[in-house]
């Protein structure tokens, strides 16, 4: 796999493991918004700077709202490079369970938000979660990046 959806994987595992198992959200949510940092360089066929992940770690010094806020700017923007992707002719096999794997995570991440005021239904957030994310795995290697026109410089 090219980079971006390997490292996607990794940091996926390693946010899960936080929200799961410690009291740390903060830093399960900052490796979820790295997770769709990783993507996003996916799609535009391009290397993740390791200085963004540095300066990435401001995001844990904001409150937890702001940095759900920013993980889910990442998200959408993750979503729009997915769909943009999806019109074009060469994608078409693997963009829509690519799409529905989004789909199912945005369904999951609505849950866990819900839970976060009210009470949380875990066995719901994984009948989203767990397909969701075969789905991106495994789906974005089918995946070509965005067209070089369409990628801004970085």
């Amino acid at each position: 796999m090219r980079h971006g959806v390997l490292t996607a994987a990794f940091f996926t595992v390693i946010s899960d493991g936080v929200l799961l198992f410690t009291p740390y959200y903060k830093i399960g949510i900052y490796f979820f918004c790295l997770v769709h940092l990783c993507y996003i360089s996916f799609f535009l066929d391009k290397k993740p700077p390791l200085l963004l992940f540095f300066f990435s770690l401001a995001l844990l010094a904001f409150p937890l709202p702001i940095l759900g806020a920013c993980y889910a700017i990442l998200f959408l923007i993750h979503i729009l490079l997915a769909y943009s992707l999806c019109t074009q002719k060469k994608a078409k096999p693997f963009c829509q369970l690519y799409l529905l794997g989004l789909f199912l995570f945005l369904c999951c991440d609505i849950l866990v938000a819900v839970g976060y005021f009210t009470a949380p239904q875990p066995v719901l957030i994984w009948i989203f979660y767990a397909p969701s994310q075969l789905l991106l795995a495994f789906r974005a290697r089918g995946l070509q990046p965005q067209p070089k026109s369409f990628v801004p410089d970085l």
